[in-house]
């Protein structure tokens, strides 16, 4: 045991104004506050160990208008023994969007699904993870080692709230080993839990890797990731997905200290079991402008989708305005 001096708390968020139309029509416009407060809490140890915590309050549901206490996690940094977290629904160490320099947002992350199927990680909704983190490296590298399993949204630490299902272990590193180049990688696999019901011929796994370079003010990224997906009929039918590869590059540009623009393209690949199964990749294309205000940013980006959910023909278009002011 050790004791702790009286720590310090913080309260952060963003409010934001956006318009959207998708494929002409009017969506989600207006004015609102975004849907989260974080919560944070650090304090220092005698021994010269440092902790934080931080909590995040989500809305329950759409229209219930109550909020929930969720999205928790809670780390120790140990000097040069590395750092110990605890979490729930957080610090998931995916690196799928990693390679993305887009001014604005991640246009595939955005209430317009395009259906790309990503790889999970440690960080996923209702998961409840333990991890280390090493000390900095040689060459600025840090690695990262995670154990999660399946756990009620702020659950208490002292209560069950916990449920049955497969756990997963994940791996990830980051390394910069010249200026202006960064390299990240993650891997994780889920371990089967035996419901004596379903045998499944693939258990899931997956990760992705991105590489970015930053040459004065351009600033490009590249970027790969998979998933093979569980399943208990992978060994048979011309349907079946034995895995998704997804592919993504991107290049922003400061023009000045207030405007930036980029521009961002993702494919993704169903790889079918059978080989002559027909395969429609999905694609996105995106082009962003972001103006800094000085305490706000006015933003406005313009994707273009093609086989959505990898169906043929399954087309949209999205365009985003948005204000925001971060505190």
């Amino acid at each position: 045991m050790f004791s702790a001096n009286a720590g310090e708390l913080s309260v952060s968020g963003t409010a934001k104004a956006t318009y959207n139309m998708t494929s002409g029509e009017q969506l989600d416009n207006g004015i609102g506050v975004t849907n989260e407060l974080n919560f944070t809490a650090s304090g220092e140890m005698d021994n010269g160990y440092t902790w934080s915590y931080s909590m995040e309050l989500d809305p329950r549901s759409a229209d219930s208008g109550d909020s929930a206490n969720d999205d928790s996690q809670l780390s120790l940094t140990m000097g040069e023994l590395g750092t110990i977290k605890a979490c729930v629904s957080e610090c998931g160490n995916n690196k799928k969007y990693k390679w993305d320099q887009s001014a604005y947002t991640t246009m595939t992350d955005t209430a317009q699904s395009s259906g790309i199927v990503y790889p999970s990680d440690s960080g996923a909704a209702n998961t409840a993870t333990l991890q280390y983190h090493t000390p900095e490296l040689p060459f600025s590298t840090t690695a990262s080692f995670a154990y999660a399993s399946n756990s009620a949204d702020g659950s208490s630490g002292n209560a069950q709230g916990g449920t049955s299902g497969d756990s997963l272990e994940e791996y990830s590193i980051n390394t910069t080993p010249v200026d202006g180049l960064n390299i990240q990688a993650q891997y994780y696999k889920k371990n089967d839990y035996a419901d004596g019901v379903t045998t499944e011929n693939q258990l899931e796994e997956g990760g992705a890797y991105a590489v970015t370079y930053a040459a004065g003010n351009v600033t490009v990224g590249y970027g790969r990731s998979m998933k093979a997906p569980e399943g208990s009929s992978i060994a048979t039918g011309a349907t079946t997905v034995e895995y998704y590869e997804n592919t993504g590059m991107s290049i922003g540009y400061a023009v000045n200290d207030n405007v930036s623009v980029s521009f961002s393209r993702e494919e993704s690949e169903a790889n079918y079991l059978t080989s002559t199964t027909v395969s429609n990749d999905v694609e996105m294309d995106s082009i962003q402008i972001a103006y800094s205000l000085g305490g706000a940013t006015l933003s406005v980006a313009r994707a273009d989708y093609e086989n959505m959910a990898y169906v043929l023909n399954d087309d949209a278009t999205e365009t985003i305005i948005a204000m925001s002011f971060a505190f």
